[in-house]
């Protein structure tokens, strides 16, 4: 079974702000890419980390684990961290395993 690669996309839209463009498979095996960002994320003028998971075509619970990690890092920052973008295939998963209820998400993805 062929995977799509996984890539992260950091850009800076506006002062204090992060965002994060990820597409591709984020799964057992990619998941680590993303984790070991996360220390250099939290500089000391962020205030809002954004998450664009619209390319992402597959994510497990290794994926899952890796953002709900990136927002516990957020929280003690103190930052914010809210999704910008997903696809149904991604607001549907975090519904049945109840991340809606806790991730910031677009009110087109709820």
């Amino acid at each position: 079974m062929d995977t799509a690669p996984f890539l992260v996309e950091i850009e800076n839209p506006e002062p204090g702000t992060t965002r994060l463009t990820l597409s591709g498979d984020f799964d057992y095996t990619t998941s680590g890419d993303l984790a070991t960002l996360s220390p250099t994320l939290m500089n000391s003028d962020l205030r809002t980390l954004e998450i664009d998971l619209t390319g992402v075509s597959f994510i497990d619970s290794s994926g899952l684990a890796t953002l709900i990690h990136l927002y516990h890092a957020a929280e003690e920052h103190p930052a914010e961290m809210r999704f910008v973008g997903m696809t149904p295939y991604i607001a549907h998963l975090f519904e049945v395993t109840a991340l809606d209820l806790v991730f910031n998400l677009p009110t087109s993805a709820t």
